[in-house]
């Protein structure tokens, strides 16, 4: 089970890791990229990576090499057989706006297309690939905090004592929770 840290670190700033691999705890000689998207704001960060795991990293099923060397072709294709049957189908006059609204319908339909094939290659990775893969990352960020999750226990307790100076701790307990209210009616016996 993955255990998660909250470093309050800001765009820009850099988040310190140990000498270590973050898949398997060995000493580490590459890099693995973790990132995030959240709309058009991307967090990334460089994590370090032993050379077996960037090795496994690098590896790819047959199914999934065969997904990804499809795609854009499928997507070109894609893209000039729905331009041409939105050109043919439409009763519009002036044939540059057929052109338009069937080029527009067809990128549409190329990136259906795109994100389908990618989703089907992601489903036929390697289990081991994946493992390296999600070892570590990014859950969650703010503009003022990152969230990161690690599969190896050594390697979060190594991270959060090189960054403990910029760990998020618990906010206090609130006022107005109502277990935490004691009224005078409790305390008469």
């Amino acid at each position: 089970m993955d255990q998660q840290i909250t470093v309050r670190v800001r765009p820009g700033e850099a988040v310190r890791f140990p000498g270590l691999c973050v898949a398997c705890g060995r000493p580490a000689a590459e890099r693995i990229t973790l990132y995030k998207r959240r709309g058009q704001l991307t967090r990334r960060l460089e994590a370090p990576l032993c050379a077996d795991c960037a090795r496994q990293l690098a590896r790819r099923s047959g199914q999934e090499e065969r997904l990804l060397r499809l795609r854009w072709p499928a997507v070109v294709v894609t893209v000039i057989m729905v331009t041409a049957l939105v050109f043919a189908a439409l009763p519009i006059n002036p044939w540059w706006f057929r052109l338009a609204v069937g080029l527009a319908v067809a990128l549409a339909a190329g990136a259906l297309v795109h994100r389908a094939l990618s989703r089907r290659a992601e489903a036929a990775e390697l289990p081991e690939r994946r493992a390296v893969r999600e070892a570590a990352r990014i859950v969650d960020f703010t503009w003022r905090d990152m969230t990161l999750a690690f599969a190896n226990q050594r390697v979060l307790a190594e991270v959060a004592a090189l960054n403990a100076d910029v760990l998020a701790t618990e906010a206090p307990a609130d006022e107005t929770d109502p277990a935490k209210i004691i009224t005078a009616e409790d305390n008469s016996v």
